[in-house]
C-alpha cells in the first residue's frame, strides 16, 4: 500500500457517498443533506488535487524548479481551501433560499445516510492507521477531513429528522451548522498552506545563530534565512570568521555548519557564505 492507492480507494468510497447523499436529499428535499453531498463532492475534488499534487511533487529538482517540487503539494490544499469557502456560501444561500421548503420523512433515506456515516467513520479511521504508518501528513489531514464529515453527516441528520417533524427552520439551521464547519475546514487549511507558499520560517533564529556562534573560529552570524517546503528545509548563512583562517579551513568551518544544521535542526540543504571577520 502507498499513498496514491490509499487516495485512489478514498476517492472511490468518496463518490458513492455523493450520489448517497443526493439522492437522499432530492427524496426528502432537505437542505441540509443537500449541502453534505456539496461537501462530499470537495472530498472528491480534494481526492483526485491531492493524488496529481504528490506526483508532481516527486519530481527532482530540474532546470525550471532548482527546489524540487514539493510546493506543489501546498498549492493543491491552497486551491482546496479557495474551494471549500466557495462552497460554504453556496450552501448559506442554498439554505436561506430553501427555508420554507416541506421535508418528508423517508426511513428508507435514513437508513441509507446513516449507514454512508459508518462508511465514512470506518475510511477515516482506515486512512488515519495508513497516514501512521506511511509516515504521510497529507493522508492524515486527509484522514481529518473525512472525519469531519462525518461530523456534518451527524449534523444533517438530526436537522433534517427535526424538520421532519415540522420544525422547518431547524433543517435551515443545521444547514448553517455545516456550512460554518466547512469555512472552518477552508480556514485551517490556509493556515496550512500559507506559511510555506510565502517561505514563513518555523525555526527560532534566536537558537540557530546561537548554535552556529558555538562552533569553533565563528565570530558572528551576519545573515541567517531559513525556509521549508514540506519536509524539506533549506538554510542561507553568513558567518564571519577569523581573519587569519586559510581557505581550508574556512571550507572546513562551512561543513561543520551544514553538518550540525542537519543533526540538530533536519536541514539538509544549507548554502554557507564565509567572511573575513573586519
Amino acid at each position: 500500500m502507498n499513498v496514491k492507492r490509499v487516495l485512489i480507494i478514498e476517492g472511490l468510497v468518496n463518490l458513492l457517498m455523493i450520489v448517497t447523499k443526493l439522492i437522499v436529499g432530492i427524496i426528502t428535499g432537505s437542505a441540509a443533506l443537500t449541502a453534505d453531498a456539496l461537501h462530499s463532492f470537495t472530498d472528491l475534488i480534494n481526492n483526485v488535487v491531492a493524488f496529481l499534487a504528490i506526483r508532481m511533487s516527486e519530481k527532482p529538482a530540474d532546470d525550471d524548479h532548482h527546489y524540487g517540487h514539493q510546493k506543489f503539494e501546498q498549492l493543491a490544499v491552497f486551491f482546496l481551501a479557495t474551494l471549500l469557502f466557495v462552497v460554504a456560501i453556496e450552501v448559506v444561500i442554498r439554505a436561506i433560499s430553501r427555508s420554507s421548503d416541506v421535508v418528508e420523512q423517508n426511513k428508507v433515506g435514513l437508513i441509507v445516510l446513516v449507514v454512508a456515516v459508518v462508511i465514512n467513520l470506518t475510511l477515516s479511521l482506515w486512512e488515519r492507521y495508513w497516514a501512521k504508518k506511511l509516515k504521510s501528513d497529507l493522508l492524515h489531514a486527509d484522514a481529518s477531513h473525512t472525519f469531519s464529515d462525518v461530523l456534518t453527516s451527524v449534523a444533517a441528520i438530526v436537522g433534517w429528522q427535526l424538520a421532519a417533524l415540522g420544525l422547518y427552520w431547524v433543517d435551515t439551521l443545521f444547514a448553517l451548522i455545516v456550512a460554518v464547519m466547512i469555512g472552518v475546514l477552508a480556514y485551517r487549511l490556509f493556515s496550512k498552506a500559507v506559511p510555506i507558499l510565502v517561505d514563513q520560517s518555523h525555526f527560532d533564529h534566536g537558537v540557530v545563530k546561537k548554535s552556529i556562534k558555538q562552533l569553533v573560529n565563528v565570530t558572528s552570524v551576519k545573515k541567517l534565512r531559513i525556509r521549508s517546503m514540506g519536509k524539506q528545509h533549506f538554510a542561507d548563512v553568513t558567518v564571519a570568521v577569523e581573519a587569519k583562517l586559510s581557505l581550508l579551513e574556512s571550507h572546513n568551518i562551512a561543513d561543520q555548519i551544514e553538518n550540525m544544521l542537519a543533526q540538530q535542526f533536519n536541514i539538509h540543504d544549507t548554502t554557507v557564505h564565509v567572511e573575513p571577520d573586519s
